[in-house]
């Protein structure tokens, strides 16, 4: 009973200092009075989850603030597709691209949009695959759009202009050079990374 409890005040300690289990020498006096047995399983209990919350932090891929913002303005065109909108979804994806003056190559890239229901089935879902950023100055998003029938791969690229000085904080001029999307599921085998957890 007094080893669960302390295992317990031991764990509950771990998990306020967010799994940070640096030398707790509080924490081994306080198990002083508990018996050797008692104390070494606490101590490796104590240690393992230490290890483990370490090895966890180290595997956590850091947020790229430029990455998600423009992961947030892909899920507003591929909301908008889903729902029919797609000559709206490109115009507001394209905003301050030059693409968007191509205005045969939209027209055709926006009829394709739209038959996507009609070839694939009904929309069921998107994730985002795959994201890598290129210097600092272009990122490249891929996400996998799920339909009844089959899925499909759409790719994006945004570009920024590169300053002659590094800006003090990230700018939002990232344009969209390419906006594409295909069902070549071979081509991800290799490019895909290992799943994530």
């Amino acid at each position: 009973m007094a080893l669960e409890a302390t295992i317990d005040r031991g764990l509950s300690r771990f998990s306020q200092r967010g799994g940070d289990c640096s030398a707790d020498w509080r924490f081994l006096r306080e198990i002083g009075t508990v018996p050797l047995a008692a104390r070494t399983v606490a101590c490796l209990l104590a240690t393992v989850l230490g290890l483990t919350a370490g090895s966890l932090r180290a595997q956590e891929k850091p947020t790229d603030k430029v990455i998600e913002t423009l992961d947030g303005r892909v899920k507003l065109f591929l909301e908008e597709v889903k729902s029919g909108k797609s000559e709206a979804a490109y115009e507001k994806l394209l905003s301050g691209s030059q693409l968007l003056k191509q205005t045969d190559g939209v027209k055709k890239q926006v009829a394709k949009t739209d038959e996507l229901e009609a070839l694939y089935g009904q929309y069921k879902g998107f994730e985002r695959i795959a994201d890598r950023r290129v210097g600092n100055d272009l990122v490249l998003l891929r996400y996998l759009y799920k339909c009844e029938r089959f899925p499909v791969v759409w790719y994006f690229a945004f570009y920024r202009t590169p300053e002659t000085t590094p800006p003090a904080k990230d700018s939002g001029d990232w344009r969209v050079i390419l906006v594409r999307f295909d069902t070549n599921l071979e081509a991800l085998w290799d490019a895909t990374p290992s799943p994530r957890p």
